[in-house]
């Protein structure tokens, strides 16, 4: 009879413990939320950014265009508010060559203004005859995220 005691304690540990391993609450995973990117990098020749968070999804940049000037090479973008909101934004281009060094970095912000669903083109030309390919970005004024 003693010998059963330790026996039974022992298979009801076991069954004690295999009820409690199966009460573990699941934690599910949320569904992956596919973010919107601010950076554009499908075009070989141009990176396009959204340098605020606040305009990512209403505000699109698109269709870079390049074209020589001369010795010198010119680029264009279109900026498109996708929204119903007018924005008063900037813009800056900067310029690298074809390795991706930067050559024009005394570039300056410029302001503009978008109505709901406006498009605008935006050009600027390299400084130098090695300023082949360009970073665009447009953001809210004077805005800390891409400071």
């Amino acid at each position: 009879m003693t010998h059963q005691r330790p026996v039974f304690l022992l298979i009801i540990l076991l069954f004690l413990g295999w009820c409690m391993s199966g009460c573990q609450p699941q934690v599910s995973s949320p569904n992956p939320v596919e973010p919107v990117s601010n950076v554009d990098t499908s075009h070989p020749r141009a990176k396009l950014v959204i340098g605020s968070k606040k305009i990512l999804g209403k505000v699109k940049i698109l269709n870079p265009r390049f074209r020589k000037v001369g010795k010198m090479t010119q680029a264009e973008v279109t900026v498109q508010n996708l929204s119903d909101t007018k924005f008063s934004l900037e813009y800056k281009f900067d310029w690298q060559d074809a390795q991706g060094f930067t050559v024009d970095s005394g570039s300056m912000w410029h302001r503009f203004t978008l109505t709901p669903h406006q498009m605008r083109d935006f050009s600027s030309t390299g400084k130098t005859p090695a300023a082949e390919q360009i970073t665009f970005t447009v953001r809210f004024p004077h805005d800390a995220f891409i400071d």
